[in-house]
């Protein structure tokens, strides 16, 4: 529930904004700062904080949307950059559609910075033109063997950031070392291994790419904890470790820690 509330007008864009749509851009900034420390990016001092509602309004009232783009690094390599962008749609379009000069303005940005990794938050998805944009780029940087990426989130799937539900067990992203630990340990193939989909929101929210391997943390009431592991796929496998008979893979689809 809401449980903060400003009294003070807002203003962003040069326009009076609602105090619910106030509450919505602050959620959803709160929650992109939150992914990103998850992923391991250091932010600024200011993003790195715990934001509230009252230090949002503080920050932005009176701005516009460009004063949202968030630059953060890793924390383990300078060299890795990211880029978080907020896009509106023109005042004067017909749709709440981000435009293709928009979206070619963050590639713009994106080469001005040296960022091959970018977060775009639309209120409506990326369709026609604006996708093909994006999609002929990254072609284009395969070609020169670069990697380049961006994922793009609607904003009204960041207003509850999912890995802070009390339901949503523990999830940690194994290091390409562990994972090789891990298949060792078990004297298993990646193929052994249980998948989740590169479009499942967990993998989203982490940023995970194919191959990559997830630990999952749950409590148990007779084990203490209960622990599985996903490697991330394009697209479901017709079965999995799960669907087999526990002495297939003993202790395998979960450990007892």
């Amino acid at each position: 529930c809401r449980m903060e509330t400003i009294d003070e007008p807002f203003t962003f864009d040069n326009l009076p904004v609602p105090q619910d749509q106030l509450y919505d851009m602050y959620a959803v900034r709160r929650t992109i700062c939150q992914m990103l420390q998850d992923r391991g990016y250091i932010l600024s001092a200011e993003d790195s904080m715990e934001l509230t509602l009252a230090s949002f309004h503080e920050r932005f009232n009176e701005k516009e949307h460009k004063n949202l783009t968030i630059l953060a690094e890793k924390a383990t390599d300078d060299e890795q950059k990211i880029m978080v962008f907020f896009p509106v749609a023109d005042a004067q379009a017909k749709t709440r559609k981000v435009s293709v000069e928009s979206v070619k303005e963050i590639v713009r940005l994106m080469e001005k910075e040296s960022v091959n990794r970018s977060i775009i938050v639309v209120e409506k998805a990326l369709l026609g033109h604006s996708r093909l944009v994006l999609d002929q780029e990254e072609e284009k940087k395969k070609l020169g063997n670069h990697i380049w990426s961006v994922e793009t989130f609607l904003a009204g799937e960041l207003k509850v950031n999912i890995t802070r539900h009390e339901l949503v067990p523990t999830h940690q992203v194994l290091s390409e070392e562990d994972k090789k630990n891990l298949l060792r340990r078990y004297h298993l193939q990646e193929k052994h291994l249980p998948r989740i989909q590169k479009s499942d929101p967990i993998a989203r929210y982490y940023g995970l790419d194919r191959k990559q391997v997830l630990k999952i943390v749950r409590p148990s009431e007779t084990a203490g904890w209960y622990v599985t592991y996903r490697l991330v796929a394009l697209a479901a496998p017709a079965t999995s470790i799960d669907d087999r008979k526990p002495q297939a893979r003993p202790g395998f689809g979960g450990l007892r820690v």
